[in-house]
């Protein structure tokens, strides 16, 4: 049996975290959402320090996006870390797989408990 995801399941939303500062990441992370990714993440990422992405809200990421994460923090390297938090154990596993969570600056976060 095939289930279909309802088009807003599969839509994202990116909504901006005030305390800590970053982006709460909701639905699908596909190719065709990385512009809107970006264009969110830097001017946060300019700043440097710590930038949190929650992203126990996505269903789906591609690998590109990931790709797209690393290259950001690559690209500012004015001490700007991407704190993951609420990783999937499936995208805990991605990352592992192909060994990004030794770069500097992409950093597994906090997993809240529900």
């Amino acid at each position: 049996m095939e289930v279909i995801a309802h088009p807003d399941e599969r839509m994202l939303r990116i909504t901006p975290t005030a305390d800590p500062p970053g982006l709460r990441l909701k639905g699908e992370l596909d190719a065709t959402r990385h512009r809107e990714v970006i264009e969110a993440l830097s001017p946060m990422a300019a700043e440097g320090g710590d930038v949190r992405l929650d992203l126990g809200g996505l269903r789906f990421i591609d690998l590109g996006a990931l790709r797209l994460l690393t290259c950001l923090v690559e690209r500012c390297g004015n001490g700007v870390r991407l704190v993951l938090d609420n990783l999937s154990p499936q995208m805990e596993n991605l990352i592992q797989t192909v060994s990004w969570e030794r770069l500097p600056g992409l950093v597994q976060g906090r997993k809240e408990t529900s």
